[in-house]
C-alpha cells in the first residue's frame, strides 16, 4: 500500500504533519510526501518517508510533479492527504491517487474541490494543525486520537555523536555540561524578537551559571556571530551553529538542552517534540491554530488559547508567552501587514518576563 502527504508550504507545517505521515506508516503504508522546494531536508532519512518529491510554482513543475509520482510506480497511491485547500496541491493529488482526503475551507469558490476529493475537513474554524492531521487520519481509516503521534523527528546515537563534535570539549564544555538551546531567528522579521533583549537574556543565562548554544540557518552565520559577540558574555561560555547541523540533529540538541527558547519557527516545533522544557515567544500568531505542540500531548481541543490573561499559559512541556496588548493575536503579517515588518507585540515583551518563564523550567 502506498499513500502520499501533500505540504506545500513551509517547514514548521511539514514538521507538525509527521504526525499524520507516522500514522500511515503504523498502518502498513509506504509514505511518498510532496512539499514545497526547500523544504524537503527535514524528512532525509525519516522512517515515514519513503521519498519526497517537491511541487515547483509553475505549470511546468505541476507537469513534472505528476510525472515523478507516476514514474514511481505503476499504480496509483492507495490515497493521498493534503494538509492545504490551495488548487495545484489538490489537482496534483486527484492525479495521482485514487483517494483523497485534503483540508478544505467551505467558501462558494471552493466548490469544485469539493467534487475532486474524496473526503474533506472544514478548516474554517480555529483548529490546530495537529488537530486536523489527526481528523485526516481518521477519514483515511489509519488512526485513533489513543495512537496519534507527536511531531518530531527520528535521531540516533550517530546524531547525538554530531551534536557532542559540534560542541567541543574545549572551555570546559564535556557530555555533562549544561546548555540553554536559544533560536533567535526566524523567516520572516515580523516573528523576530529584538537582538538587545535576546543579548540580555543571555546575559541572564550566563550569570545563572549556564552555557549557551545558539542555532542558525546558514545564511544566518553572520548575524548570528554578531548577536552572540554583542552580548558582552566570555566567548568560552556560548557556541554558535549556524547551518551545521541536520534536523535529527538539531532535535537531538534540544533533546540534551536543559531548556530551549526559540521564536514561532519550526525548530521551535521540533523542540517541543523532543520532550525538553521550552519557551516560545510568539507575537502576531494565533497558538490555537500555530502554537507548538507538546510532546506525549493528547488529542482534543488545542493546548492553548489564542490569548490568556498576563499573556503566558502552559501546557506540557512548553511555556508560550505574548505581549499583553489588546490586539494579539492579530493573525497578521507585523504592525505594517507585510513580512517585512516588525510587530509592536514582539518589540515590547520584556526580558523580565522571558527570563522568569526560563527560570521556572531551570529549577
Amino acid at each position: 500500500m502506498r499513500a502520499l502527504v501533500v505540504v506545500c508550504r513551509y517547514l514548521g507545517d511539514v514538521l507538525l504533519a509527521t504526525p499524520l505521515a507516522k500514522s500511515l506508516a503504523e498502518a502498513g503504508f509506504a509514505v511518498e510526501w510532496l512539499v514545497a522546494p526547500g523544504t524537503e531536508a527535514m524528512l532525509e532519512n525519516q522512517p515515514f518517508a519513503s521519498r519526497v518529491h517537491t511541487l515547483s510554482p509553475s505549470l511546468l513543475g505541476l507537469r513534472d510533479s505528476v510525472r515523478a509520482l507516476r514514474a514511481s510506480s505503476r499504480e496509483k497511491f492507495d490515497l493521498a492527504c493534503v494538509l492545504t485547500g490551495s488548487d495545484r496541491p489538490i489537482v496534483v493529488a486527484r492525479l495521482v491517487a485514487k483517494r483523497v482526503y485534503s483540508l478544505l475551507p467551505m467558501r462558494a469558490q471552493d466548490g469544485w474541490k469539493r467534487h475532486l476529493v474524496t473526503d474533506w475537513v472544514t478548516n474554517d474554524a480555529p483548529s490546530h494543525m495537529v488537530s486536523y492531521c489527526a481528523d485526516l487520519a481518521r477519514l483515511a481509516g489509519v488512526a485513533t486520537p489513543e495512537n496519534h503521534p507527536t511531531p518530531s523527528l527520528q535521531w540516533d546515537a550517530a546524531d547525538a555523536a554530531v551534536v557532542r563534535a559540534q560542541l567541543g570539549s574545549d572551555g570546559g564544555w564535556d557530555a555533562e555540561t549544561h546548555y540553554v538551546h536559544i533560536h533567535p531567528f526566524a523567516r520572516w522579521p515580523y516573528k523576530l524578537w529584538p537582538d538587545r533583549s535576546w543579548q540580555a537574556l543571555m546575559r541572564r543565562i550566563d550569570e545563572a551559571g549556564l552555557r549557551i548554544v545558539m542555532t542558525a540557518g546558514p545564511g544566518e552565520a553572520q548575524a548570528a556571530q554578531a548577536l552572540a559577540g554583542g552580548a558582552g558574555i566570555d566567548g568560552a561560555h556560548y557556541r554558535v551553529l549556524a547551518g551545521v547541523l541536520a534536523w535529527p540533529q538539531l532535535a537531538a540538541l534540544s533533546a540534551g538542552a536543559a531548556l530551549y527558547v526559540g521564536l514561532d519557527t519550526a525548530n521551535t516545533h521540533l523542540a517541543a517534540g523532543s520532550g525538553t522544557g521550552v519557551v516560545a515567544l510568539y507575537g502576531p500568531t494565533d497558538p490555537r491554530i500555530w502554537g507548538p505542540w507538546p510532546a506525549d500531548y493528547p488529542l482534543g481541543r488545542s493546548p492553548y488559547r489564542s490569548w490568556l490573561a498576563g499573556g503566558r499559559q502552559s501546557a506540557g512541556n512548553v511555556t508560550l508567552l505574548q505581549s499583553s496588548l489588546g490586539c494579539v493575536p492579530c493573525q497578521k503579517e507585523g504592525c505594517g501587514h507585510q513580512r517585512a515588518s516588525s510587530s509592536d507585540c514582539l518589540e515590547q515583551m520584556g526580558v523580565d518576563q522571558v527570563w522568569q518563564a526560563c527560570k521556572e523550567w531551570l529549577a
